[in-house]
């Protein structure tokens, strides 16, 4: 009885010994976490908290971010994992750019004026400023409209027809610039010491003459429209050649032995010519009339 007794005091003494060591081994493994306390190889502590998946649970400044689903900048929490930092500013990289360190709305980075963001297909950055409109050009200290204004010598004009003459400025609309002086008068030019209208007058030599084309001739000019230039002289009519020393018309004169004559057809005949038509060429002699010449 007494060795009975024995065996069972030894059997429960082993097994208090075993529930001790596994509640021991069990509170071993367990970390502080804040006000309580968690297993490393199943959980997480963040911030003083207990999180069941530590996978997805990562500081972020005072708080605990999801990195699966969402972002930590600048140790803000965001929401969505396309957030990032351009120059200290966070921003979504989804829906923004970050362009020479400024988040900028949209797909593509815009032009900078002086530091600014603005959009050159509606807006101008002109002398500093931003303004709406896409022609804003600077004129000195200003800035102009170069779709309905102009710039000349650094002042701004109502019209975008203005332009530089000398020291001056013109309307090119109603003026004209020529030698470094304006003139009055829309296309006008300057021939001389006068002005002309190039689409009803011609300037030749410095001379001034009614109507379009004309072209110099030696020391004159002529309208080749009902002139001709030959040998540097004028001749009224069209079509006039090069006959010796002079000029002959081939529609109503003939060139013979370099000698012009009236009528058409002339030919050589000895040292001289003849009109087959009306004379006779008889052993280089010129015979009047039709005759047979007797050898």
């Amino acid at each position: 009885m007494q060795n009975l007794c024995i065996k069972i005091a030894g059997h429960i003494l082993f097994l208090a010994v075993i529930s001790l060591v596994l509640i021991s081994s069990a509170y071993a493994a367990l970390v502080p976490c804040g006000d309580s306390s968690y297993d490393p190889g199943k959980q997480a502590c963040c911030q003083g908290t207990v999180y069941d998946d530590k996978s997805k649970i990562v500081p972020c400044g005072d708080s605990c971010y999801d990195p699966s689903t969402q972002s930590c900048c600048r140790g803000q929490v965001y929401d969505g994992l396309m957030w990032g930092e351009c120059k200290g500013v966070c921003f979504n990289k989804e829906k923004q750019v970050c362009c020479e360190g400024y988040p900028v709305n949209g797909s593509r980075c815009l032009s900078t004026c002086h530091g600014v963001q603005f959009n050159p297909d509606t807006q101008s950055c002109c002398n500093g400023q931003i303004l709406d409109g896409r022609f804003w050009r600077a004129c000195g200290d200003e800035c102009y409209d170069s779709s309905t204004q102009s710039c000349c010598n650094n002042k701004t004009y109502e019209g975008a027809n203005w332009k530089e003459c000398g020291n001056a400025c013109y309307d090119s609309e109603i003026q004209f610039c020529s030698q470094n002086k304006v003139y009055d008068g829309k296309g006008v030019m300057f021939c001389g010491g006068k002005t002309f209208d190039p689409k009803s007058q011609s300037c030749c030599n410095g001379i001034v003459y009614d109507g379009f084309g004309y072209q110099p001739c030696g020391d004159t000019c002529f309208n080749p429209k009902v002139q001709t230039c030959c040998q540097e002289q004028v001749y009224d009519g069209t079509g006039y050649q090069p006959c010796g020393d002079g000029c002959y018309n081939p529609k109503t004169q003939s060139c013979c032995q370099k000698q012009v004559f009236d009528g058409i057809g002339y030919q050589k005949c000895g040292d001289t010519c003849y009109n087959p038509k009306t004379q006779t060429c008889c052993r280089g002699a010129v015979l009047e009339g039709k005759q047979d010449c007797q050898y």
